[in-house]
C-alpha cells in the first residue's frame, strides 16, 4: 500500500470497532506487511476486514483477506492449470502471472507431462499440485522459472535448433489504451 493516509483511516476504523488502543509499533508493522500490496488490493481487504471482522485483524487475517487462503489459492491455481491444459495443450510454452505455477509443474515432470495426464489421474495430479503450489509459493518470486517450455521447443532444444516459440501468457490482465491491447 502506497497511501498512507488511507492506511492510517482504516487502521484507525479496525481500532474504534475493535476498541483496540494501535501503538505506533503496531502501525509501522502492518504498514511494512502491506508495503507490496496495491491500494486497491489493501482496500479491499480493509472493506472486508470491517464488515467480517469479529476481533481486531492480526498480519495473517489481513494477508488472508488481500491473497486469500492458501488452500483456495493452491486450488485456484489448479483451476487455472487445468483450463490451460485443456485450452492450450503440450505444445505450446507457456507463462502464468503466478510464477509459482511454474515451479510446481516442473516439479511435477513439466508442462507437457501435465499436459499428459488422463483424465482418471487428474484428481492425484491435482493433489500433487496443491501441495506443491503450497510450499513453492512462499518462495520469492525470482526464484521460480519465467516459463515452461512446450514439446515443440523442447523437441527444438534437443535437436540442436535454437527457434525462438511463441510463449502464451496465462491470467495476465488485458489494458485497452487508444485502440490497442495491452497484455500484463
Amino acid at each position: 500500500m502506497k497511501n498512507k493516509t488511507k492506511f492510517r483511516e482504516y487502521m484507525a476504523t479496525l481500532g474504534e470497532i475493535h476498541d483496540k488502543t494501535i501503538s505506533t509499533m503496531m502501525l509501522e508493522l502492518y504498514w511494512k506487511l502491506l508495503a507490496k500490496f496495491s491500494d486497491a488490493e489493501c482496500e479491499r481487504a480493509f472493506k472486508s476486514l470491517i464488515i467480517s471482522a469479529r476481533f481486531f485483524p492480526k498480519p495473517v487475517d489481513i494477508l488472508e483477506a488481500i491473497q486469500g487462503k492458501q488452500e483456495s489459492r493452491a486450488t485456484e491455481a489448479w483451476l487455472e492449470v487445468l483450463g490451460s491444459v485443456k485450452r492450450i495443450g503440450n505444445y505450446q510454452s507457456v507463462r502464468f502471472a503466478d510464477t509459482a505455477i511454474h515451479s510446481a509443474i516442473e516439479a511435477m515432470g513439466g508442462w507437457p507431462m501435465v499436459c499428459q495426464m488422463q483424465s482418471a489421474e487428474e484428481k492425484w495430479k491435482q493433489k500433487e499440485f496443491e501441495k506443491l503450489y503450497s510450499v513453492i509459493s512462499a518462495r520469492p518470486s525470482n526464484n521460480h522459472p519465467k516459463y515452461l517450455p512446450g514439446t515443440c521447443e523442447l523437441d527444438n532444444r534437443a535437436k540442436g535448433y535454437d527457434i525462438q516459440q511463441e510463449i502464451v501468457r496465462i491470467g495476465f490482465e488485458s489494458v485497452k489504451l487508444l485502440g490497442e491491447v495491452i497484455n500484463e
